[in-house]
């Protein structure tokens, strides 16, 4: 029995279409499956805890990197303890960015971040011909301080525009994240920190750290391009203190990978990480925000978790 665990309002709804597309084939192909609708934060990762501590032959993600994100943790905290997680995970990307999605597959889908009946019954159909042909892929999971992300969790300028997004969204709709950026830039400030990177400290001042796993966030933006969701190790990047006409460059470069050559940039492959906040800051991993102070530790669990993944992405 495979569970679906689908966000009815991702993707502006048309989660539920994909959905139906999903089911559709499911049912020709005599896949059994049962359908669990979240209805409200952190839903995800209850279902999908419960679903893995009850037995299932797959969880099936529908929606964005965020309830990918919260099904992952509750896969991870179902098994906590074991070096790997046996129920694999399928994904029907249905939100604003999937960026995880992005990363899994190396160049991006042709029905990626498309919603008509072509692409949705293309992203149907990469799925369920991964679960037939058991087309599995080890990755690693992350975890900050206990919960696990699958893409990339980041404190900084980024983190802020993602909060800004959220409480400006009402009001501007599609173009909220441009609103948030503009909106952070002026609010700009860097962050004092105390990183130890494997049990090495250093201390500065810093724009953003991003912790990965995968290369893209923010909706295709290729924040690191070092990072491989099977490496076995943590890619860190950190972008010390830039000024606010910088920041403003700093996003357009992201698109095409360009701050690389900022000699402000640096990219560091660890297996441990601890980054201490001298005031409470927000955390955001794989869209989700988390308020945190103190020291936020990361650790890696490599190959942890199977996630199906069509040969033809």
């Amino acid at each position: 029995m495979f569970h679906i665990i689908a966000n009815p309002v991702a993707g502006r709804g048309y989660s539920l279409v994909r959905l139906q597309a999903l089911t559709a084939l499911f049912d020709n192909s005599g896949i059994p499956y049962e359908v669990l609708h979240t209805t409200a934060p952190l839903d995800g990762y209850e279902k999908s805890k419960h679903v893995c501590l009850n037995g299932s032959d797959g969880i099936i993600a529908i929606g964005g990197d965020g309830t990918v994100q919260e099904i992952a943790a509750g896969m991870a905290d179902a098994h906590d303890g074991h070096a790997s997680i046996p129920i694999p995970l399928g994904i029907l990307p249905c939100g604003s960015g999937n960026d995880f999605v992005l990363s899994l597959s190396g160049s991006k889908p042709s029905y990626l971040g498309k919603y008509n009946d072509k692409a949705n019954q293309q992203a149907a159909e990469s799925l369920c011909n991964a679960i037939i042909q058991s087309h599995i892929r080890n990755i690693d999971i992350l975890k900050a301080n206990g919960t696990a992300y699958l893409n990339i969790g980041n404190i900084g300028l980024d983190a802020r525009i993602v909060k800004n997004a959220v409480r400006l969204k009402h009001t501007f709709g599609s173009y909220a994240y441009y609103a948030a950026v503009y909106q952070s830039i002026i609010q700009h400030k860097n962050i004092p920190l105390t990183i130890e990177i494997d049990g090495k400290p250093i201390d500065g001042h810093y724009t953003l750290v991003a912790v990965c796993n995968g290369q893209y966030y923010g909706g295709g933006m290729k924040i690191a391009p070092p990072a491989q969701l099977d490496s076995s190790k943590i890619t860190v990047c950190l972008i010390e203190a830039l000024s606010r006409p910088k920041c403003v460059l700093l996003f357009p470069s992201l698109l095409f990978a360009q701050h690389t050559r900022l000699k402000q940039v640096r990219f560091v492959q660890c297996d441990s990480l601890a980054i201490t906040l001298p005031n409470n800051e927000t955390l955001c991993l794989d869209g989700n925000l988390y308020e945190k102070s103190g020291t936020i530790t990361f650790e890696i669990m490599p190959h942890a978790l199977k996630v199906f993944c069509d040969k033809t992405m």
